[in-house]
């Protein structure tokens, strides 16, 4: 091997891959490797949906945007799987709060206390407790 010629080749001035995309490194033919992996606007894949995008951008998207994120619910604090905490676990969550559905009443209670608030709550509407002798009267 001419050694001379590979010192040469090594220390050739050249652009990142990436300059396409913004960025605006250069430098030595060697250091391109070690640059790439650390280069801000090197495309990489988001480990947990696959998702390809800019290193610089996989932090948000791990954050915020990612569907398979770890995400902890506001109100109970149950820990799961982001797209399954919103469109599964809301619909069932005993810490979220509801508003009453009785007309006339606009209390705020969490889904596991909607039972025992029922029972209490003046706009209930309840059968006339006369119903089994005919009378259909709603209270």
């Amino acid at each position: 091997k001419d050694k001379r010629m590979e010192r040469e080749i090594s220390h050739l001035q050249i652009y990142c891959t990436n300059k396409n995309e913004g960025c605006s490194w250069q430098g030595n033919l060697k250091d391109i490797d070690t640059h790439i992996k650390a280069c801000s606007n090197q495309k990489v894949t988001c480990d947990k949906c696959d998702d390809v995008m800019q290193r610089h951008q996989l932090e948000f998207h791990n954050s915020d945007e990612c569907l398979q994120r770890y995400y902890k619910c506001p109100h109970c604090e149950a820990v799961g799987i982001y797209i399954l905490m919103i469109f599964s676990h809301l619909e069932e969550c005993p810490d979220l709060v509801l508003t009453c559905p009785n007309e006339g009443c606009e209390d705020k209670i969490k889904r596991q206390e909607m039972g025992s608030h029922h029972q209490t709550c003046l706009k209930e509407v309840i059968e006339c407790p006369y119903q089994d002798i005919g009378c259909e009267t709603e209270m």
